[in-house]
């Protein structure tokens, strides 16, 4: 398995946008969101894992 910038990136920017997402979704008091946020977030991760970039 090669090691690429471009899907650490993209992976990296997944947990990123989650996580500002749950904080605010949190901080509104919409908390019983976090649970689909999560499902979609896992379903986007294991899409881009499976059809993503990858070896050119």
């Amino acid at each position: 398995m090669r090691f690429d910038l471009q899907d650490v990136a993209l992976r990296t920017l997944i947990l990123v946008a989650g996580g500002l997402a749950a904080l605010v979704l949190a901080l509104k008091g919409q908390g019983a969101a976090l649970p689909a946020l999560a499902v979609g977030g896992t379903l986007g991760a294991c899409v881009m894992a499976r059809f993503g970039p990858g070896e050119s």
